[in-house]
Parts: C-alpha cells; structure tokens; sequence
C-alpha cells in the first residue's frame, strides 16, 4: 500500500496548482482546493497504468518472465 501512496503522490505531485496550494496553505485549505480531484485523477491513471501492465503480463510469456525474474530478484535480496 505505501508504494501505491508513492505512486499516487509522484503523480499529484506533477500538478503545479495543487504542489502550490499545498506548500502555500494548511492541509485544510489544500482540501478545500484542487488536491481532492487531483487526488481521484492521480488513483484513476494509476489504475489504468496497472491495467495496461497486466495485460501486457498476462498476453506476452517474455514479459511475464521477466516480471517473474524482477520479483524473484527483490525476494531473494530483500535481507532477512
């Protein structure tokens, strides 16, 4: 859940308006302004990347292979 937060964050963060009025108003005036829709925009086009993501896993074995290879590398390094 926290690497899908970051990603979501990085997106928003792409929104000039809205790092604006965060950086220049408390975080319940940032919820007054545009930060909620760019917020729902940001989980929105993340769905769609995860989406597209998928079906190139699922539609093409070499991809999905090397999917498997990135994943099985992070597991056997994380430290115990």
């Amino acid at each position: 859940m926290l690497n899908y937060a970051r990603t979501v964050a990085n997106k928003v963060g792409e929104n000039e308006k809205v790092m604006h009025q965060i950086r220049n108003n408390s975080s319940e005036q940032a919820f007054l302004g545009d930060f909620p829709m760019a917020l729902d925009e940001a989980v929105m086009d993340s769905s769609d990347a995860h989406q597209n993501q998928m079906m190139q896993i699922l539609s093409n074995p070499q991809v999905a292979q090397g999917l498997a290879r990135v994943v099985f590398d992070i597991l056997i390094n994380r430290k115990l």
